[in-house]
């Protein structure tokens, strides 16, 4: 059987990997009563984290396992339309199954879709020395159900005055992001939490899981594949087990060639996902994701959404914060986005706003005539452009008397754009074209 199978959350402790330092951060304020928004985008982990965190072994070296604690956990999902009647008797019977598996005997309580009930039973729970924390995960639906108003809120804030109850949410944004209503978002309910994000895997973790989905398996990827597999998907770890789910049938049938068999089904796969991330960023937030540049704010949640990382290098011998895309995948699947103001013809970026060209190595310096005729042959990007097309694109007619100008400037755009001079590609007696060398 194929060991990298998940695609939903991990709810099995045997197959979790990882989030060490996160899983002690957490706890260590929940034990303080502090509560906690971690902050991460889809697929990277959050649920599998919450369930993670609900096992006694996790918390015991916190003393936060049963019945010292109650870790109730809420999959908000389906109370995005609930009523607050609703709300309070799924928290109630969250409580109530909780104190149960951790054998504190309780009293029963009556009219349990009420705020009253579930006040008295956490009474009863924290008047035996019990410490509450609620988990709430894809919190975002709570925060925008029309349903809930800011004083339901207000009394959710009021459990941690009254007794102590600690609340940890999931979101894929943060707190102030996820809800549209400004009353709210006003809510002293949302002025609780310290904030956290939930991001990629570290290289050590990557292979770890890598290493870990394979160890009952006595199979083990070439080291070769491994470092493909780091280059292609990153360290995320989902795309790293849709990478290893492509790879592991490759060794074991005695076909992988080489570690780019994986690359066309893992991206197919991958596809959806990296759609539904481009489709929930901003217009400003798309565009700075295919230059890599941008205002604090946009680049700060292309980090935080795991789409960017931040590099530091130097440029002109001052020190300069620089990005890169957190996988080759990603960067190939921005390419191929559609953004106004952009001519994407890998690997060339042209920025019509900013009348700059980027490629992976950072920006090209190229003069206005070379820029216009580079933008020509991308705009038609594998066609072949006649010449007197590209001489109007740069000089705004065709200079017939002047053959050899357009020549002496392709070869100029050709040392511009140094080590992709290949890829301006002529045509004898037709044209150029914008190609991949062969």
């Amino acid at each position: 059987m194929n060991p990298f199978y998940h695609r939903g959350a991990i709810r099995q402790a045997a197959d979790f990997h990882g989030r060490v330092s996160e899983t002690e951060q957490i706890l260590g304020l929940l034990r303080n009563g502090q509560s906690v928004s971690l902050i991460g985008p889809r697929r990277i982990g959050k649920s599998s984290l919450l369930m993670h965190l609900c096992r006694d072994e996790v918390r015991q070296p916190f003393n936060l396992h049963a019945p010292h604690a109650l870790f109730v956990h809420i999959d908000c999902q389906e109370l995005g339309g609930s009523p607050a009647e609703e709300v309070y008797e799924t928290l109630l019977l969250g409580v109530r199954e909780a104190a149960e598996q951790a054998e504190l005997s309780l009293n029963e309580v009556q009219q349990t879709g009420t705020y009253r009930a579930l006040d008295r039973l956490l009474n009863q729970v924290v008047r035996s020395g019990v410490l509450v924390v609620v988990l709430l995960d894809e919190f975002e639906l709570l925060a925008a159900n029309e349903q809930l108003t800011p004083y339901f809120f207000a009394r959710l804030r009021g459990l941690t005055t009254k007794y102590g109850l600690a609340y940890l949410t999931a979101s894929q944004r943060p707190l102030f992001a996820i809800t549209a209503d400004e009353e709210i978002l006003s809510s002293p309910f949302f002025n609780i939490f310290v904030s956290l994000s939930l991001g990629l895997f570290s290289e050590a973790e990557a292979l770890k899981l890598l290493a870990g989905r394979l160890v009952h398996t006595a199979v083990s990827f070439p080291s070769d594949l491994q470092e493909h597999i780091l280059q292609l998907v990153g360290f995320h770890p989902f795309f790293l087990h849709l990478a290893g789910y492509y790879a592991f049938p490759l060794v074991t049938g005695g076909e992988y060639e080489q570690a780019s068999q994986i690359d066309k089904p893992t991206e197919v796969e991958a596809e959806s996902h990296l759609a539904y991330l481009w489709q929930n960023l901003t217009p400003e937030e798309r565009y700075g994701l295919a230059i890599l540049t941008g205002g604090v704010d946009v680049l700060r949640t292309l980090e935080q959404q795991c789409l960017v990382t931040a590099v530091d290098g130097f440029e002109e011998s001052n020190r300069a914060e620089t990005y890169r895309y957190t996988s080759d995948m990603l960067e190939r699947f921005v390419r191929r986005q559609e953004v106004p103001g952009l001519i994407q013809a890998a690997p060339f970026v042209i920025d019509f706003q900013r009348h700059t060209v980027r490629v992976p190595e950072g920006e090209l310096s190229l003069t206005t005539s070379q820029f216009n005729l580079l933008t020509c042959l991308a705009t038609q990007a594998g066609q072949v452009v006649h010449a007197p097309e590209l001489e109007r694109a740069v000089w705004q007619e065709a200079l017939v008397d002047d053959p050899d100008r357009l020549k002496t400037l392709i070869k100029r755009l050709r040392r511009a754009i140094e080590p992709y001079d290949g890829w301006v590609v002529s045509e004898r007696g037709v044209g150029y074209a914008l190609r991949a060398p062969e």
